[in-house]
């Protein structure tokens, strides 16, 4: 009787932020150019048609009704809400009016400083990645922490340039998240891991490429983006830290390898080419798999298989026991290897910026193997 109840509040966890979030999406669609929330295509945007940017509107209301039946009394839950609409305004500020970077950038701190000093959400040790004993953070685990969280939003912001791509990460981090608080019996954030599952999915039935989704396809836009990643950096920092957690900061990293190595490997090649590390680009690995020929619908498959494997072997070893120590080393191996391939000219081709323009906005694909 008692799996009975569990499995019954699961599904409805789940199921009401998934029907609140695609009313929110049919509600916004037909306002959204009223409104100016509308992505056109030009530039770095190689998209066809306007496309409305409701996405993170949506996710966030359908998670805010979710969360009213389905959070428990998470300590904090107050600031985690506050600093989650303050970055969906200037998000969706930003799609609208394309803000200045410094007021996003001021925005993502208050919201990590809420995070932090308000609801007391802090990295207070990173495990054992060195092989030794147990590194905690001491005085630095409030600036580490509001570090990561900015490094947490960023990284996603970064991330959601192809259809299907960032949602797909998100909710692969969110099952192995909630596997592995299972498998801990550490249950009191699985409501919230579930919730927000839930508002994935149901933004993902306007936004998965596919041929069904043509006449009603929609973006999570920056609102979408920063949400995503505040959330999840709100949810890891809580389950990988205290004698009781459900997984190590180590499996964490695995668990975001993708957009984590995305968004340095892109800092360190526009450092290196003279840019500032801020600088846009078509360098992305979305970009690089189109230009090798891809649909947008074969990305986002190859982004969710590969973030499944890459959190799977992170959580994997957290379960067996790995040591730390190997997981990060292994994690940092692969993140070099990451960038040689996606962020250097060594193994991959690159075109002149003005002929990757060209080669997406015209469907055609650039051959990029040397």
């Amino acid at each position: 009787m008692v799996y009975r109840g569990v499995m019954a509040d699961n599904v409805v966890q789940f199921g009401l932020p998934f029907l609140a979030t695609v009313l929110f999406m049919c509600a916004l669609r037909p306002a959204a150019r009223g409104v100016g929330l509308i992505d056109k295509p030009g530039g770095r945007k190689m998209h066809v048609g306007d496309v409305p940017v409701i996405g993170g509107l949506a996710m966030t209301g359908g998670f805010i009704i979710g969360s009213l039946y389905s959070h428990p009394s998470i300590v904090g839950f107050a600031f985690f809400i506050a600093g989650l609409l303050m970055l969906v305004l200037i998000g969706a500020l930003d799609d609208r009016y394309d803000l200045p970077a410094s007021v996003r950038f001021l925005a993502q701190i208050c919201a990590a400083l809420l995070t932090v000093g308000g609801a007391g959400v802090v990295v207070n040790d990173i495990g054992r990645p060195f092989f030794g004993e147990l590194v905690e953070l001491g005085w630095l685990s409030v600036p580490f922490s509001v570090a990561l969280i900015l490094t947490a939003i960023n990284a996603f912001n970064m991330f959601d340039g192809s259809d299907g791509v960032a949602g797909a990460q998100a909710l692969v981090a969110l099952v192995f998240l909630g596997f592995s608080c299972v498998l801990a019996e550490a249950l009191d954030y699985v409501p919230m891991i579930v919730t927000l599952m839930g508002c994935i999915v149901g933004f993902l039935v306007f936004n998965w490429p596919s041929k069904r989704t043509q006449k009603v396809r929609a973006f999570m836009g920056d609102a979408g983006s920063t949400m995503l990643g505040f959330t999840l950096a709100w949810i890891s920092i809580e389950v990988s830290q205290g004698p009781a957690r459900a997984v190590s900061p180590a499996a964490i990293l695995w668990i975001f390898a993708l957009p984590v190595f995305d968004l340095f490997s892109s800092m360190v090649r526009r450092i290196a080419q003279g840019y500032s590390p801020f600088h846009g680009d078509s360098e992305h690995l979305h970009h690089v798999l189109r230009r090798m020929g891809l649909s947008s619908r074969q990305v986002a498959q190859v982004v969710l298989a590969s973030a499944a494997i890459c959190a799977a072997i992170g959580v994997s070893a957290s379960i067996f026991g790995v040591n730390d120590g190997w997981l990060f080393l292994l994690w940092c191996v692969c993140g070099v290897v990451y960038h040689l391939i996606f962020g250097t000219s060594l193994v991959l081709s690159r075109p002149s910026s003005g002929k990757v323009e060209a080669e997406l906005a015209s469907g055609r694909s650039f051959l990029p193997w040397k």
